[in-house]
């Protein structure tokens, strides 16, 4: 099939936004593999929300993007991040927003 023709999926906000609260929320504080595994985990779902920037989606991954932001901070207030990946998770975060930001405009 002709990389044109695929169809690209069909992502639900309102599930989206339940997959941050589950991804980004913790009940407890991280130790370091358990903030690694976090990071990659939510890092998922970051991939999921920019894409809906790449779909032209810009107005809706914004909150995404903000609420994520904003559970992560949290999280990293009792996490043992010396390994720098909830920190450049944030980063990721900052910057999707940055980019859903300037294609609302």
């Amino acid at each position: 099939m002709s990389p044109s023709l695929r169809r690209r999926a069909v992502i639900d906000p309102t599930a989206l936004a339940a997959a941050v609260e589950s991804a980004f929320a913790t009940a407890q504080a991280l130790d370091y593999w358990g903030a690694i595994r976090y990071a990659e985990s939510a890092g998922r779902v970051v991939e999921v929300i920019a894409e809906l920037v790449r779909q032209g989606r810009a107005a809706q991954a914004a909150p995404l993007f903000e609420r994520a932001s904003a559970l992560l901070a949290i999280t990293q207030q009792d996490a043992d991040d010396t390994a720098g990946c909830l920190e450049d998770l944030q980063r990721r975060l900052r910057s999707g927003l940055d980019e859903a930001r300037a294609f609302e405009k």
